[in-house]
């Protein structure tokens, strides 16, 4: 059996205020690449190669435990760039526990595969798009079962609810990957506990830009609404400082965003995405740059 993914795009945390019962909620986008691609197969014991092995054999040992079923052997084939902001975890470890849930015959929802292997307890975007793609909202947790502000690797919740998806358009994306990391581990911890909670003011803000600007831009679709809402949600918030932490992708943000494109950093970065319905032309040879497009349906098996 083989199962292909997609990555995505993190257009922003909503809110990390703590002045509701809810913390969290995201916003984003499921890409066609890069993706993850592993193959699988029966095995008397479980073996697991290539890229970011041990990440997928973790991710399939908990699943593996959690219901008690026979072990496989993974081959990954194609994977994400790591720690750039494009989900590279959650796409990994619930490829991971799906093969071995598979090839079990265990039928089991992508919010529980998620739940097992500890994934989707910020953001549930990843999670959404794994099982949907498309362009995802999702509500949050709820803040006392929580308990504060964490990023999905510290945290334990089980994934948010998706609150809205929609198929996004086929218009052009470029995603520019400058040469430094995003935040993880301690670090990514780090950056929720030094910046939040955030002004409630910030987040009644945002949330406006989100309902009333954004989504309707992708439903229409409406291009010029489109740019100007990933602007101004780049401006505000969690979104903002996570781009004043990286000084090189903000440069890169205004650039693109100088010549027309609807234009912003994903996740903690470092990666930048420029969408626009024509072909897209960026001023930066030096930098790893990747041709994609939205992806509206889920990961595949075959």
């Amino acid at each position: 059996m083989r199962i292909e993914t997609g990555s995505r795009l993190h257009f922003g945390l909503i809110d990390l205020s703590s002045e509701s019962s809810r913390v969290d909620g995201g916003i984003g986008l499921g890409i066609k690449y890069p993706g993850v691609m592993l193959e699988v197969e029966e095995s008397t014991c479980l073996k697991v190669h290539g890229p970011m092995r041990e990440r997928a054999k973790h991710a399939a040992e908990a699943v593996i435990d959690q219901f008690n079923l026979q072990p496989v052997k993974i081959r990954i084939k194609e994977t994400i760039p790591q720690h750039r902001g494009l989900g590279s975890g959650t796409q990994t470890d619930l490829a991971a526990g799906f093969a071995v849930a598979r090839m079990n015959n265990l039928e089991i929802s992508t919010s529980k595969v998620a739940e097992v292997v500890g994934r989707g307890g910020t953001s549930g975007i990843g999670t959404a798009v794994f099982e949907k793609g498309g362009f995802v909202l999702d509500g949050g947790h709820d803040l006392n079962k929580k308990g504060g502000f964490l990023p999905s690797s510290a945290s334990s919740v089980s994934p948010p609810p998706v609150i809205s998806r929609l198929d996004f358009p086929d218009w052009n994306i470029k995603i520019l990957i400058p040469d430094s990391t995003g935040a993880y581990g301690s670090d990514e911890v780090s950056v929720f506990n030094n910046e939040c909670p955030i002004p409630i003011s910030e987040v009644q803000e945002l949330s406006h830009i989100i309902l009333m600007k954004l989504l309707p831009s992708v439903s229409e679709p409406d291009f010029g609404l489109f740019r100007d809402s990933v602007k101004q949600i780049q401006e505000i918030g969690f979104k903002k400082r996570e781009l004043q932490r990286q000084p090189d992708s903000l440069s890169i943000v205004e650039e693109l965003q100088n010549r027309g494109y609807a234009a912003g950093m994903s996740s903690l970065g470092p990666a930048v995405f420029a969408i626009y319905p024509d072909p897209i032309s960026v001023p930066y040879d030096d930098i790893k740059t990747i041709e994609t497009r939205a992806m509206n349906r889920g990961a595949k098996f075959s």
